[in-house]
């Protein structure tokens, strides 16, 4: 692991029980499907039997994509009247738990991998890289997974949260979003087919850099960082812990799609921002029960955080005690004040053609 004041690289696999505590991803993807319906209906099929080509690009533990990718072979079928051929391709870092994937997608009894003349595969290895040959894919579908960051230019001074980033690292934060996104577009408009669908789910932000989740990682952080007055983690690994996240505005995602080499090949259709509801914090207002709260919300994050941040401990540091101790002080900080903790996160819905 490199020191604090170098860039590192990012680290953004889901930890144990992503599958069953992300329920908010869950959540943002419900809205995306109406564009990704709109997308069935416009993208051109193939012809002469040629299968389908789909990619589903961040597909983490798998529980999030068994409804669109089951929607992709029923709208093309829809389209067909027959039993088209559909190729559905996972993808993910290298070090997402594809063991834990595979076994949701085809572990599910009602999968859309059970169908017939339906091929699903994986590719271990990032969005920001080349992942289809040119002018392979029909659709691609990503939710909830561009706002991970393919490194992390500078640790956040004295905070986790890229949001609460100030100064130079804000702005090198920035510009690493800005350089990652376009990355992601220029790779997905060499890989889609002339007509073809990109539908995004993107984490994202108010205009003013708020992610909703402010009052979250500030608990986390301050968790953290009673963990270091307890001697349990070291000033340093409490320096180096940042979440490799960027949460972009609006403005920020639809900058390559309005100018640039980039708008000769795709064309913008639909976008728009939703803020999402806080389904933990509705909870426990129908229950009043803070502790059941304090649970979800702890489960929620550390399935989805905790391994960027524990990936900053030393070698000889004891990782699982770290974590377990860890665990059970959020869970107590948020227990004691639930309200601090509301989260309303903000998610941009982009549907693109591949001219």
């Amino acid at each position: 692991m490199s020191g604090p004041s170098t860039p590192r690289a990012a680290e953004g696999a889901m930890g144990r029980g992503y599958g069953r505590h992300s329920r908010v991803q869950h959540r943002a993807a419900d809205h995306g499907m109406p564009l990704l319906r709109r997308a069935l209906e416009a993208v051109p099929l193939p012809a002469g039997g040629a299968p389908f080509r789909a990619a589903d690009l961040g597909v983490a533990a798998g529980t999030n994509s068994l409804e669109p990718m089951r929607a992709v072979v029923e709208g093309v079928r829809a389209r067909t009247g027959e039993d088209t051929p559909v190729t559905v391709v996972h993808t993910d870092i290298p070090t997402n738990d594809f063991d834990a994937t595979f076994a949701t997608i085809t572990g599910s009894p009602d999968s859309y991998a059970h169908e017939p003349d339906v091929f699903v595969h994986a590719q271990a290895r990032s969005f920001y890289e080349p992942l289809f040959p040119p002018a392979e894919l029909h659709l691609a579908w990503s939710s909830i997974a561009v706002h991970w960051l393919s490194r992390v230019p500078a640790p956040v001074p004295d905070h986790i949260w890229s949001a609460r980033a100030t100064g130079a690292v804000r702005e090198a934060l920035r510009e690493q979003a800005r350089s990652d996104w376009q990355t992601f577009l220029a790779h997905r408009s060499r890989e889609l087919r002339p007509g073809g669908q990109l539908v995004v789910l993107g984490g994202a932000s108010a205009d003013d850099g708020s992610s909703g989740a402010e009052g979250l990682m500030d608990t986390a952080d301050t968790t953290l960082r009673d963990l270091m007055g307890r001697g349990l983690i070291t000033p340093d690994e409490y320096t180096r812990m940042t979440i490799p996240t960027w949460n972009r505005t609006h403005e920020e995602f639809l900058a390559p799609l309005r100018s640039g080499p980039l708008t000769t090949t795709l064309r913008l259709e639909e976008s728009s921002l939703v803020r999402l509801p806080d389904i933990h914090q509705d909870h426990l207002r129908a229950t009043g029960d803070a502790d059941a709260y304090a649970e979800e919300v702890t489960a929620f994050f550390t399935a989805a955080f905790a391994p960027s941040l524990l990936s900053a401990l030393h070698p000889t540091t004891d990782t699982p005690a770290v974590s377990d101790a860890f665990t059970t002080a959020l869970h107590h900080r948020i227990a004691r004040d639930p309200a601090a903790t509301e989260t309303h996160w903000h998610v941009v819905l982009l549907r693109i053609t591949r001219l």
